[in-house]
């Protein structure tokens, strides 16, 4: 299964949802070249707007429908927070389609960051166990860095598919107050969608 080096981030600015991406629309962000774990590529994953206020907009993140397991395994739905000043992910996942070459990680990310791409800083934990190639196989790391360049920051691109109609909600406006917050392990971060020709990089986020 092709591999590619992690990337984490922030989000970019980004335009509105117009009327011709009521149903599905792509939604930007951006990732710094910072953590090097290489974990397996997921293909045909798509995200749906779980919750969203002026701060924040929380996204669900799973397979497509009828999706094989070779492209996509995601036994619970990730969990990806994003807005103007922090990020956050989380996600238990699975590579491998036999006995043999299995591998279940779980990874967070949690970045805090001024205006998108202005000095960010980012944790990172990463923890994988299974077998591939018939050899077991475990490890875990985590890692953090901070003030990384902006120059350093990727565009990526990610497919949203459910609750796009929430992007022009009187919800999407609305602050929440402080019983009604995140708490800080959970970064606030407001989403902001951008169209397919902007979103640069790549069609899914893994």
């Amino acid at each position: 299964m092709q591999l590619f080096a992690l990337l984490v981030g922030v989000l970019s600015a980004a335009t509105a949802v117009s009327a011709d991406d009521a149903k599905t629309t792509t939604i930007g962000f951006f990732g710094a070249d910072v953590f090097t774990v290489r974990i397996p590529r997921y293909d045909s994953t798509a995200a749906s707007v779980a919750g969203i206020n002026a701060l924040a907009t929380t996204y669900h993140i799973k397979c497509l429908d009828g999706a094989p397991k070779s492209d996509c395994q995601i036994a619970t739905p990730w969990t990806m927070i994003q807005g103007e000043s922090t990020f956050s992910f989380t996600g238990v996942y699975t590579s491998g389609t036999t006995a043999t070459d299995a591998v279940t990680a779980t990874r967070d990310i949690n970045c805090a960051f001024s205006s998108y791409s202005v000095s960010a800083s980012c944790s990172f934990s990463f923890a994988a166990t299974g077998s591939w190639d018939a050899t077991a196989y475990s490890t875990s790391t985590s890692s953090s860095t901070k003030n990384i360049p902006t120059e350093s920051v990727t565009f990526y691109a990610l497919e949203v598919t459910g609750g796009v109609d929430s992007f022009t909600a009187p919800a999407a406006t609305k602050t929440p107050d402080a019983a009604a917050a995140l708490p800080a392990a959970q970064p606030l971060i407001t989403a902001a969608p951008i169209g397919a020709a902007a979103a640069l990089a790549v069609a899914a986020m893994f």
